[in-house]
């Protein structure tokens, strides 16, 4: 996670727009510092410490590109997130020139945190990277997962972790093991519905030598191999019946009986139980044993499925698209258009955090382009729908619209569809582009 306040500099000529700004960020925790230009804000660097800064391109005397390529000369490890009132060249330029991310106004204040957030923790030394840093705390219910994970780690119960395919289960299970207190034991992961069900008993128990045809010597069984350590069931739900019973008697006496011995050992084990299903339906229906449900559902987290997270798929994306671009250096992709991160963030993704993570390392290795565009997640094969304003009327019934609040949507909507280019937008609101930028400059925040 990232560290507690973290300090930003907000690079911009307007005043008005910085306090604003920085007024917004202060609210979510952050202490800003305010820059009137290019000059000031590399004096502020020089004598206080920052975590990123957040500039505008297009500033009187020193430009915004002048001050990132000053910057990224100087503090190579300063990561600076770019404003600008135009998508197109510019923007590609800050990126080409090393910027970490660049937004067009008006800018969405949830999407620049999750980038802020992803900023400053790329920064961390390896060494404090956590693994459930994909869980970033940014929505409410990530937070609260990420308030469980700390509450259970300390703790010896078993935990039944529940959450759709592709939510990140195994990773909650491996943050409930590093920092818990056998965090330099073993962990091991038992996935209950990859493993054929007549060599799933083997591999948990162990079998001795003989025990059945093939079975040349003893084995210890990964039960066994874990002691002192944690397992996770995954797909636990998909475990056999008979064999249900069997994981009974370890999981509530801490016995072990390898297939073929007359004998049991003792071991000491951490049990973490991971599954799709609703396990406590399939006991009440008699599909899974009820006894085992009890003693394996002591604590529960509820792994939220990436549609109940939105506000965090741009932060996810940015965070995605670095580790793709290590595994493909080569490729010539640095940054994704706004108009696109609102478009994979209104995505269903019913496969969830996996199938966003294989989105993006797709669109790193077909990507031509340093910034990728709407029609980029098109080619990737992703369905793009640029959505229309809500229904306005639907709305007004609820006392939620007023007339100003409407002109704005629309005003939003237009930007959105021409990906941030404010003289298309103007052309197509029939206005002129000091009109528009006036109501940009006039509305206040949401």
């Amino acid at each position: 996670m990232v560290a507690s306040n973290p300090r930003i500099l907000i690079v911009e000529d307007d005043a008005d727009l910085g306090r604003a700004l920085s007024s917004e960020l202060a609210l979510a925790g952050y202490r800003c510092e305010l820059a009137l230009s290019g000059p000031a804000a590399l004096s502020e660097v020089e004598h206080t410490s920052f975590d990123a800064i957040i500039s505008d391109l297009r500033m009187d005397g020193m430009s915004g590109l002048d001050l990132l390529e000053t910057l990224t000369r100087e503090r190579p490890k300063l990561p600076v997130i770019v404003v600008t009132g135009f998508s197109g060249g510019s923007a590609s330029d800050a990126i080409e020139k090393g910027a970490f991310h660049y937004f067009t106004k008006p800018l969405d204040v949830e999407e620049l945190r999750g980038v802020i957030e992803q900023a400053i923790g790329d920064r961390r030394p390896v060494e404090d990277i956590r693994d459930e840093d994909v869980l970033l705390p940014i929505g409410a219910a990530t937070r609260e997962l990420i308030a469980r994970i700390d509450q259970f780690a300390t703790s010896r119960a078993p935990v039944l972790i529940r959450g759709e395919s592709g939510t990140g289960k195994e990773l909650v299970a491996r943050a409930l093991h590093a920092h818990g207190a056998r965090a330099r034991a073993p962990f091991i992961a038992v996935n209950a519905a990859a493993i054929p069900e007549h060599l799933l008993e083997s591999e948990l128990f162990g079998h001795v030598r003989g025990a059945f045809s093939g079975a040349t010597q003893a084995r210890h069984g990964l039960l066994t191999e874990a002691d002192g350590g944690t397992v996770l069931l995954d797909e636990i739900g998909d475990m056999p019946l008979a064999l249900q019973a069997k994981l009974l008697r370890v999981v509530q006496f801490g016995e072990v009986r390898p297939i073929g011995s007359d004998r049991s050992h003792g071991v000491d084990v951490r049990f973490l139980a991971a599954t799709h299903r609703n396990l406590k339906a399939m006991a009440e229906e008699g599909r899974f044993r009820a006894d085992l449900y009890y003693r394996l559902s002591v604590l529960e987290l509820k792994v939220p499925a990436l549609r109940e997270r939105r506000a965090e798929i741009p932060a996810l994306v940015t965070h995605f698209l670095a580790r793709a671009r290590e595994r493909k250096p080569d490729s010539p992709v640095r940054a994704i258009d706004p108009g696109a991160l609102r478009a994979l963030a209104r995505a269903p993704w019913p496969g969830n955090i996996r199938e966003l993570a294989s989105t993006v390392e797709r669109l790193v290795v077909l990507g031509r382009t340093p910034v990728i565009t709407c029609d980029d997640l098109e080619l990737a094969g992703l369905e793009v729908a640029v959505a229309p304003p809500h229904n306005p009327l639907t709305r007004a019934r609820d006392g939620l619209w007023t007339l100003d609040r409407l002109n704005r949507e629309y005003v939003d909507w237009v930007l959105s569809h021409v990906k941030g280019d404010k003289l298309e937008a103007a052309r197509i609101l029939g206005i002129n582009i000091s009109t528009l930028y006036r109501w940009l400059r006039d509305w206040p925040e949401t």
